[in-house]
């Protein structure tokens, strides 16, 4: 049945109104049911969804997006869930992130930048997550608001970690790093000197494995450091 001309108006117009999300997860079924989930609710338009880090990369190029959801496990190949969203962020300052997860992390909160906690919530992945309990937190996103699960409270007080003495760049390039990139391969990434991308390198694991021992390789140790803080999951026994 052909839709009427008056009725596909309205409904352009609507989706211009509502708030444009960039939905991020590699598992293709999970990301075609939170998609249709949240594509249901009024005011909410999933204009856009990725597996992994390039395509969101390209897909926030393409369309016009106020919120970014991700999963954090996007996997081996693609950024971590947190990095990416800091560096979709460095492209659109004001964008709203809500990160969906089924892993429990109650160091959320701390591995965050703090200058960028503005408009960041995370949620657990729960079986009986409703389209419209996401839908309530990415509107709260988008106001500005930062809402947590009450799993990620219980680590609020925990000491930072090493990863917050490391620079936004220094950040990015360990991320990158950590996806198997090389150095030649990061400069053309993020569109730098090789060079450059080395120092930080050096710089970085200075600064997350200061006390190596003669049969430690810096850089693999400065990487375990960096997966161990932002994946934690990982490493459960």
């Amino acid at each position: 049945m052909r839709e009427h001309p008056c009725a596909a108006t309205i409904r352009v117009m609507a989706e211009a109104d509502a708030i444009n999300v960039l939905y991020v997860e590699d598992d293709p079924v999970l990301r075609a049911i939170l998609a249709d989930m949240v594509e249901g609710v009024e005011g909410v338009h999933v204009a856009a969804t990725a597996a992994n880090d390039d395509e969101a990369v390209a897909a926030m190029e393409e369309h016009r997006i106020d919120v970014a959801m991700l999963d954090l496990a996007l996997g081996a190949r693609s950024l971590h869930g947190v990095d990416l969203a800091l560096r979709l962020r460095a492209a659109k300052p004001r964008l709203g992130i809500v990160i969906v997860s089924q892993h429990l992390l109650p160091n959320f909160h701390a591995s965050i930048p703090e200058p960028e906690q503005h408009s960041w919530s995370y949620i657990q992945k729960r079986g009986d997550l409703s389209g419209l309990e996401l839908a309530q937190v990415i509107r709260a996103t988008h106001e500005g608001k930062m809402v947590l699960d009450p799993s990620a409270l219980e680590g609020r007080g925990v000491e930072s970690s090493a990863l917050d003495r490391l620079s936004p760049r220094q950040r990015n390039v360990l991320a990158l790093l950590a996806t198997g990139r090389d150095a030649i391969g990061i400069a053309e990434d993020l569109d730098l000197p090789h060079t450059t991308v080395r120092r930080d390198i050096s710089n970085a694991y200075r600064i997350l494995v200061p006390d190596y021992g003669p049969g430690d390789d810096p850089r693999i140790s400065a990487v375990l450091e960096y997966l161990r803080v932002t994946r934690p999951y990982d490493f459960e026994s």
